[in-house]
């Protein structure tokens, strides 16, 4: 019985933890916003996620909150909302919070979160202005409170150092980069000396290092690093026809939004030499907006500081260490043999995951799977999304999945919208299976049980459902052929109708056509010489006393003044005789004394 309670426990104990290990799994690790959008990404740059917005217009700074999922968002072109924030928990239909109201002259450019103090940061760039706010968990977010006036500097990136609380910033008029404590107090300038245009800073937690994009005159541009206090400044990238605006780090690369490409770029950033690499091109997909806002989860997830700090102490010992070393190596071979002793105890302290101290560069050697100056990154670390990694014998990270997910990362589940028509999808062999309910086929494309359609189609009444026509659904055979008699009923109606239209149509244009033949037919056009008094000529003698009469002319008005009396022309089925033809000319004759054509 013991027995059984303990087995008991265990289960449950490997389920909850099993349970905790599903629920840390990462789904994405680089986020970008663009347009009204959020694209989020694995670090291999494929697609993990995708987001509208809300009634978001134009994203530009963006931040994240590891510890309650929540993303703060900046919108510069919205006229009501200058800053809120969404819960990434839901999984559709993200809905905007509303934390900053926009007012006249804002425009945030970035923003920062500091998850100690739930306190969001931002740089406004026209206000000119280094800008606070406290967000609670639950509850209103406070007043918004300056934390720096800089009139004349133009402020636009901000960067946080969790570990000594400081943040920093960039200005683009006066250019130079600046840092204060998170206060506001201790200000003091950072870097000035060989800035242009900086737009963009950003620090990276794990290395204590600073990056920032300097848009140097023309058509070149820089992305630079030094030590949190201006110290060993290095050049990384020195290109041309670029516009980048936006900066992020990881544990391995440095990303940077691009507007004249349209695009987010790469660069690893320990590599002393290399060129760019393109991650994400929006050029052709979307270019009525440019990639902005950058977040990467590496740079603000749980960040050890003690550990970072402890490590950062200990590489200066060991710089000065080696310094030292090398300056006494042309004394004798006691103090060769004891600087040997030294570097084999700092090859165990200072490279990690089994790494080995090389005792003429004093460089960490790494084993497979691991990297970094002192081997402290595992290429493993959070590389697959649901499955196992494992390093290949190329040194390169790759997945084992489980479960029912595939792809590079273990990010796709081959589930996720196989099977139609409510069918339920289970993984056989490594292969996805449908169980059909109301259909056939191998993803249960084919709907073929027209008994259970109908029991659910007839299942409602008048009551609850008037426009349905309620049924008996005691045979389903006969049920269905109702129905397919009743569409067929319905589509022949129609088919009727329109022919009855076309037709109706149609005797309305012969009928057009008929009565404008007779109107034409009906036109007089016929010439008369006559004489007062006399009898019609037969030809057309030169006489002052005789004229020649047009009756359509005469029966239009527009020559003569005569009233016109229309012969009839036309009897159905007679002819006229000569004494009625006579008559008509002799009454025409008679209605024109007195008047001259």
């Amino acid at each position: 019985m013991i027995f059984t309670k303990t087995r008991y426990l265990l289960s449950c104990t490997l389920l909850l933890c099993t349970f905790a290990v599903l629920t840390r799994a990462r789904s994405w690790d680089l986020a970008v916003v663009i347009g009204n959008e959020i694209d989020f990404f694995g670090r291999n740059s494929t697609l993990t996620g995708h987001a509208n917005v809300g009634d978001a217009i134009s994203l530009a700074g963006v931040t994240y909150d590891d510890t309650t999922k929540t993303m703060y968002l900046s919108d510069v072109d919205n006229k009501d909302v200058a800053i809120f924030s969404i819960d990434l928990t839901e999984k559709e239909n993200f809905t905007m919070t509303s934390l900053l109201k926009k007012e006249d002259g804002m425009h945030i450019m970035g923003i920062v979160f500091d998850k100690e103090s739930r306190t969001l940061f931002w740089a406004d760039a026209l206000n000119e202005t280094i800008a606070k706010m406290h967000v609670s968990q639950s509850g209103e977010p406070s007043s918004p409170v300056v934390l720096h006036n800089l009139a004349g500097n133009s402020p636009r990136g901000v960067a946080l150092d969790v570990c000594n609380s400081h943040i920093y910033w960039v200005n683009t008029k006066k250019a130079s980069i600046e840092r204060s404590n998170l206060d506001g107090s201790d200000r003091i300038i950072v870097i000035k000396e060989r800035l242009y245009k900086p737009l963009a800073v950003t620090i990276d937690q794990a290395e204590q290092k600073m990056y920032w994009i300097d848009d140097v005159e023309g058509i070149h541009f820089k992305i630079e690093r030094s030590n949190l206090d201006g110290g060993e400044r290095e050049l990384l990238i020195h290109g041309t026809h670029q516009q980048p605006v936006y900066l992020a780090v990881d544990d391995e690369l440095v990303y940077w939004s691009d507007w004249v490409h349209s695009a987010v770029w790469s660069l690893p950033k320990n590599a002393t030499v290399g060129e760019p690499k393109e991650f994400k091109s929006y050029y052709m997909s979307r270019r009525t907006a440019d990639p902005s806002g950058i977040v990467t989860r590496d740079n603000i997830g749980t960040i050890d500081c003690a550990a970072i700090l402890s490590k950062m102490n200990k590489m200066k010992s060991l710089s000065a260490s080696q310094v030292t070393t090398r300056n006494n190596q042309s004394f004798n071979s006691l103090i060769t043999s004891t600087e040997d002793s030294d570097l084999t105890t700092e090859s165990s302290k200072y490279c990690l995951n089994n790494g080995h101290l090389n005792k003429t560069d004093g460089k960490c050697r790494c084993k497979s799977g691991f990297v970094g100056s002192f081997c402290e990154v595992s290429l493993c670390h959070n590389y697959c999304l649901r499955g196992k990694c494992f390093i290949n014998h190329r040194e390169h990270p790759e997945c084992l999945c489980s479960g029912s997910f595939s792809g590079a990362r273990c990010e796709k589940d081959v589930c996720d919208g196989y099977c139609l028509h409510d069918g339920k999808c289970s993984i056989e062999k490594g292969k996805p299976q449908c169980s059909c309910k109301y259909s056939k086929g191998t993803r249960c494309e084919e709907p073929n049980d027209i008994a259970t359609i109908c029991a659910i189609y007839c299942a409602s009444d008048r009551e609850t459902m008037p426009s349905v026509t309620s049924c008996r659904c005691t045979d389903a055979n006969r049920t269905a052929e109702r129905i397919t008699l009743s569409d067929s009923f319905q589509a022949s109606t129609l088919l009727s109708i329109f022919l009855a239209l076309i037709a109706l149509l149609l005797l309305i244009i012969a009928g057009l056509g008929y009565y404008v033949s007779v109107l034409r037919r009906r036109r007089v056009k016929k010439r008369f010489v006559v004489g007062k008094g006399v009898t019609p000529l037969t030809s057309r003698p030169q006489l002052s006393d005789q004229c020649e009469i047009t009756i359509e002319n005469c029966c239009n008005m527009n020559i003569c003044e005569t009233p016109c009396f229309e012969p009839k022309l036309r009897n159905a089925g007679m002819s006229r005789s000569n004494s009625t033809k006579k008559e008509e000319k002799n009454s025409l004759l008679d209605n024109m004394e007195g008047n001259s054509c």
